[in-house]
Parts: C-alpha cells; sequence; structure tokens
C-alpha cells in the first residue's frame, strides 16, 4: 500500500528523474464511455526502453485534450507511430516507474 503510494506522489516530480531514449510499440485510440453524454476519445502509446544492458522496461502514457477531443485524438494519432523515437523519464531507484516525457505531447 505504501509502495503504490510512493509511486503515485513520485509522479508529481517525474520532470526531475532522468531521460532516456525510448520506442513506441504501439498508438491506439481508445474510446471512453460516459453514463451521460457523448463518448470521448484518449490515445494510448505503450512504449519501451533500456538501460545500458538492464531491460527492457515498458510503459503506457495517455493524452487527452480538453478542447476538440475526439477530432484532435484521431488526428494525433496519424502524428505518432510504432518504432518512433521518444524520450522517457524513470525513477532512478525503479526504472519500471517511468513516463514519457511532456515534449511528447507538444504539437498534438
Amino acid at each position: 500500500m505504501f509502495g503504490d503510494l510512493y509511486d503515485a506522489v513520485s509522479f508529481l516530480f517525474s520532470w526531475r528523474w532522468p531521460r532516456v531514449d525510448g520506442e513506441i510499440t504501439a498508438v491506439d485510440v481508445e474510446r471512453i464511455r460516459h453514463t451521460r453524454g457523448r463518448d470521448t476519445f484518449r490515445l494510448a502509446v505503450a512504449y519501451e526502453f533500456s538501460l545500458g544492458d538492464d531491460g527492457p522496461y515498458t510503459g503506457e502514457s495517455f493524452w487527452a485534450p480538453a478542447f476538440c477531443m475526439n477530432r484532435r485524438v484521431i488526428a494525433a494519432r496519424r502524428k505518432r507511430r510504432v518504432r518512433q523515437a521518444v524520450v522517457v523519464r524513470y525513477r532512478r531507484d525503479d526504472p519500471s516507474v517511468n513516463r514519457l516525457d511532456r515534449q511528447v505531447w507538444k504539437g498534438l
């Protein structure tokens, strides 16, 4: 329980974590059903990276814009491709806790 809490809180400071080059392994548009109103979409990006001989580590990140959601997510799907290089941030003491760097989402 405390380990999960530590992982969640550490994400707040992920911008300070070390960076490493990774590669996208899958890109999907996920439909999120709501009981009221329209369904919304979000972009799911799976990736992997290695640290020297250690790895591969994997992760998944999601992106959902605040405005014009569905149209922007579908357009963003065309801009992110499998085998595309990305920057990954990882926690130094446990690289399995990781996330995509903010710059990956810029320009979407």
